[in-house]
């Protein structure tokens, strides 16, 4: 059954902007990949979730162009069927008319992996209608474990706005030189793109700053679809990228692989810094950013306040609190 959304039919709409759909504060980490084709099935889209876990959420996205609110996309998942008011519109991008829509397929996927493996999980996007109207699917995935470091992980998803996108990660307390030293230390980005070409021409790509400081300008491109080809065209930074930034942040794109999509923010970092501004931007007017994953070992809260750290003294206190109460039960018990 369809919701009614204005004077059409449709999936139920969200504004454009990049907004904040899920946050994680815990002990895990995630897993993000993508597909994209004019083929049935479409293909294979996978995800890495080790032992011990357990799904907290999973979001499956489905990007479209051509689309002014005219359809709401159906997509055979593993199996199931996702269709009209299954899916959330995220906003359309005027260039093409593009639009993201969002399903949630926790459930499913929980099913599907259970406590996790050693191995990949692969699973079939067995269809997509309009086919030719949609350049694939991105599957995204946040896990718990007690193995894992601390982290705060936030999905965020939209459609660009013209005039570009701000994101703020806002930490729970400064961070710090020995911090930001640590190897396990993780500040990483990854962002899913629509309709982005670039194996023939290059004049479409998005523009990402980081503290006002650029870190690509050759986002894009159709690394997860197929070259060259209407209903293939998507990326996300995820499973088989590397966290390495583009070698010269200025230099626009040469071919797909020129930028990958997932990035390491720990370079634009510095001790003392309290918040992390990321900025993205579309000029080309033909490219759809429809979502944004941060995941950061730290405590913060993006597009948010941060979740309170307790303070030594409160932690101390409980300790001390629960000393003496135990000492009392002792005193009880020796009477």
């Amino acid at each position: 059954m369809l919701l009614t959304c204005g004077s059409l039919i449709l999936a139920c709409s969200a504004e454009a902007a990049l907004l904040s759909s899920f946050q994680f504060n815990g002990k895990g980490n995630w897993s993000i990949d993508a597909v994209g084709s004019n083929s049935t099935p479409v293909g294979t889209i996978s995800a890495d979730v080790p032992v011990g876990s357990t799904v907290e959420k999973a979001f499956l996205y489905s990007t479209t162009f051509l689309n002014n609110n005219s359809f709401v996309p159906t997509v055979t998942f593993e199996g199931t069927i996702y269709s009209g008011a299954d899916w959330t519109n995220l906003g359309s991008f005027t260039g093409f008319n593009l639009t993201g829509f969002r399903t949630d397929v926790t459930s499913q996927v929980a099913a599907l992996i259970g406590g996790g493996s050693n191995s990949l999980f692969n699973f079939t996007v067995n269809s997509e209608s309009p086919n030719n109207n949609i350049d694939g699917e991105v599957l995204a995935i946040v896990y718990s474990n007690p193995s894992e470091l601390e982290r705060t992980i936030a999905f965020l998803d939209g459609g660009t706005e013209p005039a570009g996108d701000t994101t703020s990660v806002n930490l729970a307390e400064p961070l710090t030189a020995d911090q930001l030293a640590d190897p396990d230390f993780e500040a990483l980005l990854s962002l899913g793109i629509g309709f982005g070409q670039q194996s023939v021409s290059y004049n479409q790509f998005s523009l990402v700053d980081i503290n006002g400081t650029r870190l690509t300008s050759a986002a894009g491109g159709e690394d997860d679809g197929i070259q060259n080809s209407d209903g293939g065209l998507i990326t996300v930074g995820g499973l088989g990228d590397s966290s390495d930034n583009p070698a010269d942040p200025f230099a626009g794109p040469t071919n797909p692989r020129s930028d990958d999509e997932l990035y390491d923010l720990t370079p634009f970092l510095s001790a003392g810094d309290s918040q992390i501004v990321i900025d993205t931007e579309n000029p080309s007017n033909n490219d759809n950013i429809f979502f944004a994953g941060i995941n950061i070992t730290a405590v913060a809260g993006v597009n948010e306040q941060p979740p309170t750290v307790p303070e030594p003294t409160s932690i101390i206190g409980l300790l001390t609190f629960g000393l003496f109460g135990l000492s009392q039960a002792v005193r009880k018990e020796s009477k």
